[in-house]
């Protein structure tokens, strides 16, 4: 396929192709290809090498900001032809098959275990005996408690308007009820309650199912070991996040027989529970924001090779496009790049919503005002949360570029919210998001003494 067949080359492929929410795959070479832009952060390289020469068993927690391309940072890592001659690899984004803004251990390890039996069954892995009957159990509970019967057709929809693949050939009857089993605990707060009271008491026996079915699967013919890679971590909230990995981290840590790569929230890093939650379940590996200035605000080569990396990040996506014009004009795609913060979800989204600003306005390219009315939306969206605690830690960041006192959960908030960014250049430093610096400005003007401005 010509890669520029994939690229937008009106506003109306704009508002279609710029879509923030979907990580590139590199399944999808030509899109990958065509839009992958090389960043120069190491992170996934080195995440990469430290599970190549560990023992099995070995954790690892990796976290960013939201939309800084983790997503994509790890389809490249299962797509490494040296993870994959190491481990089999087990896949999945949490946000898509479980309700992330109330996730517990229990349904976390009823998740695992059906994605490995998945794995095993369209991998014509023969499941031993005992574990056939252990499984038999598991799909009574399922079909008796939680009123699940088993899908003919090849997807499920949620009530969430989450999709759910199954195999239609399944092999494994529990297989065939997976897609079922997501759609009630990421739509149903009571089926998610029934499962919680059932296992909760019973973790014990599901990580030495799921370590058995992982010595099962390992020892299968290809003698390989195993690497479980769980995105969509990093979206949930704080309190979940506090409970899931640190209350039951030491849970998490008993899934002994394959390396884990899982993500997690930028809030959760920062805490005071960081030390423990290494200590407890393993590394915490940072994926670096991309700095478009240096900590007194100043441009160097850096920043100026990172601002070109952000628009390309733009350009790559568009037909006979360049940082010179075409379907975006040199200024709008430079205020773009400005108000992200060097964070690409949000560049991808400020662009998609100039895009249909300018064809509401029956233009033909996005200008300067349109991105500006962009900005501003998104600026309106970005404030209203924020109450007079968080502009007074928002100002302090402002005037400091750190934070001044310990990190309570309304600091933690602020960074997993993208309401504070981090970057690390040498040093860590932190700067308020680009899109509220001028309302920061404003409250320091219209709360403070004159004496303290």
């Amino acid at each position: 396929m010509n890669a520029d067949s994939l690229k937008a080359s009106s506003l109306e492929d704009i508002i279609r192709y710029f879509d923030s929410q979907k990580p590139l795959t590199p399944e999808n070479k030509d899109e990958w290809d065509a839009f992958y832009t090389e960043t120069d952060r190491g992170e996934i390289e080195r995440i990469i090498v430290e599970f190549l020469y560990s023992s099995r068993g070995h954790k690892l927690l990796f976290g960013g900001h939201s939309g800084n391309g983790k997503s994509t940072e790890l389809n490249r890592l299962v797509n490494d032809s040296r993870i994959n001659d190491k481990f089999f690899i087990v896949k999945f984004d949490v946000k898509e098959i479980l309700n992330i803004n109330d996730i517990e251990i229990v349904e976390l390890f009823l998740v695992v275990c059906l994605k490995l039996l998945e794995f095993a069954d369209q991998n014509k892995i023969k499941i031993e005996t005992y574990l056939e009957k252990e499984f038999k159990k598991l799909e009574g509970f399922f079909q008796d408690t939680l009123k699940i019967e088993s899908q003919s057709s090849s997807s499920i929809q949620t009530s969430m308007g989450v999709e759910g693949k199954i195999s239609a050939k399944a092999g494994f009857p529990l297989v065939r009820l997976a897609a079922a089993f997501y759609a009630k605990m990421s739509g149903q707060y009571e089926s998610r309650k029934i499962v919680r009271e059932t296992y909760r008491a019973r973790l014990g026996e599901l990580f030495n199912l799921i370590n058995d079915l992982l010595i099962n699967i390992n020892t299968s013919g290809q003698q390989k070991d195993s690497l479980i890679i769980i995105d969509g971590l990093d979206r949930i909230p704080f309190k979940q996040a506090k409970r899931l990995f640190v209350e039951d981290g030491q849970n998490l840590a008993m899934i002994r027989e394959a390396s884990i790569l899982m993500t997690v929230p930028i809030s959760i890093i920062h805490s005071p529970d960081s030390a423990l939650l290494e200590n407890i379940i393993g590394p915490i590996k940072t994926l670096k924001n991309i700095r478009l200035k240096a900590k007194d605000g100043s441009q160097d080569s850096i920043t100026d090779k990172n601002r070109g990396i952000i628009k390309r990040v733009v350009c790559a996506r568009l037909k006979n496009n360049n940082e010179n014009g075409g379907l975006i004009t040199p200024e709008a795609l430079e205020l773009a790049v400005n108000y992200s913060g060097g964070v690409f979800r949000t560049i991808i989204d400020l662009v998609a919503s100039a895009a249909i600003n300018s064809k509401v306005l029956g233009g033909t390219k996005i200008a300067e005002k349109d991105m500006n009315d962009a900005v501003n939306e998104a600026r309106i969206k970005k404030k209203r949360p924020l109450n007079r605690t968080h502009w007074d830690i928002l100002m302090e960041i402002h005037e400091n570029n750190e934070f001044l006192t310990e990190m309570d959960e309304e600091r933690l908030e602020l960074l997993h919210g993208l309401f504070a960014l981090e970057y690390i250049n040498g040093e860590e430093w932190y700067e308020v998001n680009p899109l509220l610096i001028e309302n920061v400005k404003e409250y320091r003007q219209k709360y403070k003494k004159p004496a303290e401005i």
